[in-house]
């Protein structure tokens, strides 16, 4: 009898399994580390900055001017001098910085938000109990949770923490610990040589610093923009104040900006700054120009541009820019959304449905959250007509234009010094401010249009001169 395992061809069967067990191994830790390096989908905003207002950027290592609407993730800083103040938000998350103030941002990404009073005051405004769960706000003596929502208040001065609440509950996190409840004030300081934790317990203090907190919130009613977007989505409390929603008849709800010029275009009014880890990062001027440039689409319609920010997201994830480079994104061979031959030399909106793809590998995963109105039923068949049109505008390309400079990645910081200037950062081409054909960003996205960057420096090729 032959007991012999092997083939009678003479290869063993299930030979092949060791090796597709390896190369499923692999596959699946490869998910797994693009996973690990992917961006947060949530981040902070500079949203005010009143009087002398510094920002501590942890990839440069450098204090600098505080700019309305600069991002702001986990190892920033943000300080005010005397007489100064500033508003960060997170989603729906508020904190109010008074006069001679330091406050670091220790986590801020999809599952926590840590921050750390050094010195000054601060107010806390926490919108659900579910954002409450993320929330964790310490200072040299003593850590607190909210543990729902609530508005509180925390000051550090010395070595002494004062925390109080206005409303809501806020956790001590201590084994001394307990809660502070509406209407409470606890001053806090532990013992030099046990380090025991000590607190009074009084009232909370009605100065100026209360007083404008109070103000401030009032302004934050009841908001339209809930009934589109999510509160969750930074930077959304400004809509209601500079601009109207409409209904589009293909898109839904859109948002038009009101107070521009007529022939205002997206992205054309800001700068263009590195931030880590998401790479190019657009700043925009106005005041409401967060949300509508880090969510959501652009389109043209009834002879102006309107915001469109798509189905309701839940939890809605942050892109630094939703733009199309022409000819390539800075500092990188890969082309987003519209694809045309040559190095950079502007930038477009996306149009809704238009696919952002991230500079740098990112997990499918990520890629669909940050995408999540994407048509994915004739993705791949648009991909094919984007590519024959690559291949079309290649051949009346010209000769190559001159390159954006790649983006250096800055050393890690050193330890926080004295406030000096930051280096500024290195120059990028000009905006697409042409506006397209009425209806070219409706049904059909024909994206193979003519799209000239405004003062392009360089000549376009007509196309019956010859290539060098």
């Amino acid at each position: 009898m032959n007991t012999s395992s092997k083939h009678p061809d003479g290869h063993t069967p299930w030979a092949w399994l060791p090796r597709l067990l390896l190369a499923l191994s692999l596959g699946l830790w490869a998910l797994a580390s693009l996973a690990q390096s992917d961006p947060p989908g949530r981040v902070g905003r500079l949203a005010d900055a009143r009087g002398a207002v510094s920002w501590w950027d942890a990839e440069t290592g450098h204090w600098a001017e505080a700019d309305r609407n600069q991002p702001l993730t986990g190892g920033d800083r943000v300080s005010t001098a005397a007489g100064g103040s500033a508003e960060i938000r997170v989603g729906s998350t508020v904190l109010r910085l008074g006069e001679a103030t330091e406050l670091e941002v220790l986590r801020l990404d999809d599952e926590r938000l840590a921050f750390q009073l050094h010195s000054g005051h601060l107010a806390l405004r926490v919108r659900s109990r579910e954002i409450a769960d993320e929330i964790e706000l310490v200072t040299a003596e003593v850590r607190f949770e909210p543990l729902g929502a609530g508005h509180f208040r925390v000051d550090r001065r010395d070595d002494t923490t004062q925390a109080s609440s206005w409303r809501g509950e806020l956790r001590i996190a201590d084994a001394a610990g307990f809660v502070i409840t509406t209407g409470q004030r606890v001053e806090l300081f532990r013992e030099r040589r046990s380090l025991a934790l000590r607190w009074q317990i009084g009232v909370p203090l009605n100065d100026r610093f209360a007083e404008a907190v109070q103000r401030e919130d009032q302004r934050d009613g009841r908001s339209v923009s809930a009934r589109y977007v999510s509160p969750e989505m930074t930077g959304v409390e400004e809509l209601d104040r500079s601009g109207r929603w409409e209904q589009h008849p293909e898109f839904g709800a859109v948002w038009l900006p009101l107070g521009v010029a007529a022939d205002w275009a997206p992205y054309s009014d800001g700068r263009w700054t590195w931030v880590a880890p998401w790479g190019w990062t657009w700043v925009d001027n106005a005041r409401w120009g967060f949300a509508p440039f880090h969510y959501g689409r652009w389109a043209y319609w009834r002879n102006a541009w309107c915001w469109v920010p798509g189905a309701y997201v839940e939890r809605p994830v942050y892109a630094p820019a939703l733009v199309a480079w022409a000819g390539g994104r800075p500092g990188s061979g890969a082309r987003l959304g519209v694809r045309i031959s040559g190095p950079s030399v502007g930038w477009l909106p996306l149009a809704p449905r238009e696919v952002y793809q991230p500079h740098h590998p990112v997990s499918p995963g990520y890629h669909e959250r940050v995408n999540p109105n994407r048509d994915r039923r004739d993705a791949r068949a648009e991909e094919r007509r984007e590519e024959r049109r690559d291949d079309r505008r290649d051949e009346r390309a010209g000769p190559p234009r001159p390159r954006a400079q790649p983006a250096v990645q800055p050393p890690a910081p050193p330890a926080p010094q004295a406030a000096m200037p930051a280096p500024p950062p290195p120059a990028l081409p000009k905006p697409v401010a042409e506006k397209p054909r009425e209806g070219e960003h409706g049904k059909g996205h024909e994206r193979d249009r003519e799209r000239k960057p405004a003062g392009d420096p360089v000549r376009p090729l007509k196309d019956n001169e010859n290539q060098k």
